[in-house]
């Protein structure tokens, strides 16, 4: 384990505490976002070099994809910080219950960790197809270095009437809601295409039991770094003080 990734993991375990107390209160995890639930279908980007088409290999395939607010669970309005997780999975099953080669990914309008103050203000809270999405620290998915990967749509929503859920809904009937999955060694970019995520139909699935972890890498893209392993104790504890917790 690298040097930052253990201090990631004592910073985590020590601020863990505040994100318990935090979940026990709200009786709520404290890091649970809500939002629009899809099926997609996972290629590889046409114009992916040979190298990153031999790891996207591994991704291929159905996945979940959801969109939400991050700050604010009930003021679509407000500025705030969209997220975006995706579950690269082997089949389009109806089940918050993840395989056990399922890999997570998850994303926010928020570039770098001191960018996150401004994020709000950067944020087009109307339309989830008009922000980029960032995984804002690096992962290693067997190159020789760690990149940072970025979630890119094509193009924002055809029509600006609407809430973002209603916008979402009709880019995935007309086949609009189509986002590119790219890789860079910098967290500025430039950005390399890897993957296409083309956004299908709706996931009839609750969204209660639906846990997305940021350390579920069993398609081989691992989480690095400090801000990665922060996440380890501040989200454990996050889970397991809500009083009807179930496993995940």
């Amino acid at each position: 384990m690298s040097t930052g990734s253990l201090l990631g993991r004592v910073a985590g375990w020590a601020m863990a505490p505040l994100f318990g107390l935090t979940s026990l209160t709200r009786q709520a995890r404290t890091f649970h976002p809500r939002g629009p639930t899809y099926h997609a279908a996972v290629k590889t980007h046409p114009q992916a070099s040979p190298e990153l088409t031999r790891v996207g290999t591994r991704l291929v395939g159905p996945a979940l994809v959801r969109f939400s607010g991050a700050l604010w669970k009930h003021a679509p309005h407000t500025q705030d910080v969209l997220g975006c997780a995706v579950r690269f999975r082997r089949d389009d099953e109806e089940t918050p219950e993840p395989a056990s080669d399922d890999q997570d990914l998850l994303f926010a309008t928020i570039k770098r960790p001191w960018t996150m103050p401004f994020a709000p203000i950067t944020t087009d809270v109307e339309d989830y197809l008009a922000n980029d999405y960032f995984a804002v620290s690096p992962f290693d998915i067997g190159l020789d270095e760690r990149v940072y990967l970025r979630l890119h749509p094509i193009h924002a929503s055809t029509r600006e009437d609407g809430t973002r859920d209603e916008r979402l809904a009709r880019e995935v009937v007309i086949g609009g809601a189509l986002l590119e999955l790219e890789v860079s060694a910098d967290p500025f970019g430039p950005w390399r295409p890897l993957l296409t995520v083309a956004i299908s139909r709706v996931a009839h699935i609750d969204g209660e039991a639906l846990r997305f972890r940021p350390f579920r890498d069993g398609r081989g893209v691992h989480p690095r770094g400090f801000i990665h392993a922060l996440r380890v104790g501040t989200y454990a504890l996050s889970q397991l003080a809500r009083p009807d917790r179930t496993a995940y």
